[in-house]
């Protein structure tokens, strides 16, 4: 919410410092839009809570601007019940190998939002780990992952899945275009892992869940 609030405040800057070059008034751009001048007001001073981005995009479009967004991975995500067990049952698999856990760890400089699920870091080298309960796009939702994993400079990947039918055979499905991408499989990732060290190659990884009474200790 807070980077929300921040990036709010900086299209205020901007719809103001636009309306001033074009030297029009207010009332010029709350008639083009068929809004109030307070409204256009309170809108340049960022106190227009809940702002949807349609009404964003049109502010912005009036002055000469063009809105442009999109969503990337980021910290804080919500995860439920599930997630937690699949999360907490590979944190007791790979535990007592000196590894440190990061939780939610930052990608790069703290203007990046992105966030990898789980880093291991022993000494210099970091592992990242991507938790996926449910694999359903390969490339929607792998690629940003990899992409992630280059600009945090890690050792290697692991896409940890949630050991079900479903995903298992999504895998099967997507053959060879994964593999390429993820060439190590459970057991090498596992055998790295446990002895302390960095896993070869990025590796995919299945992981059962732990039974909530057992997750819950964790």
């Amino acid at each position: 919410m807070r980077g929300a609030r921040r990036r709010l405040a900086e299209h205020a800057v901007d719809l103001r410092e636009a309306r001033l070059a074009a030297g029009l008034r207010q009332r010029d751009v709350a008639r083009a839009l068929g809004w109030s001048r307070a409204r256009v007001g309170r809108a340049e001073r960022g106190q227009v809570r809940g702002t949807a981005v349609v009404d964003l995009a049109a502010h912005a479009s009036v002055l000469g601007l063009v809105l442009t967004s999109r969503l990337i991975p980021g910290p804080g995500r919500l995860r439920d019940a599930g997630q937690l067990r699949y999360l907490n049952a590979y944190r007791e698999v790979v535990a007592g190998a000196g590894w440190r856990f990061q939780l939610e760890a930052r990608v790069g400089a703290s203007g990046d939002p992105r966030a990898i699920d789980l880093l291991l870091v022993r000494g210099r080298i970091r592992v990242a780990h991507e938790f996926v309960t449910r694999l359903r796009d390969v490339q929607a939702q792998v690629r940003p992952m990899l992409r992630k994993a280059e600009d945090a400079r890690v050792d290697a990947l692991v896409l940890v899945l949630a050991d079900t039918r479903t995903n298992r055979e999504a895998v099967a499905q997507a053959g060879g275009s994964l593999r390429e991408l993820f060439p190590l499989g459970s057991r090498a990732v596992l055998a790295a892992i446990r002895a302390g060290r960095a896993p070869a190659a990025d590796g995919l990884l299945f992981v059962r869940a732990l039974p909530p009474r057992l997750a819950g200790r964790a």
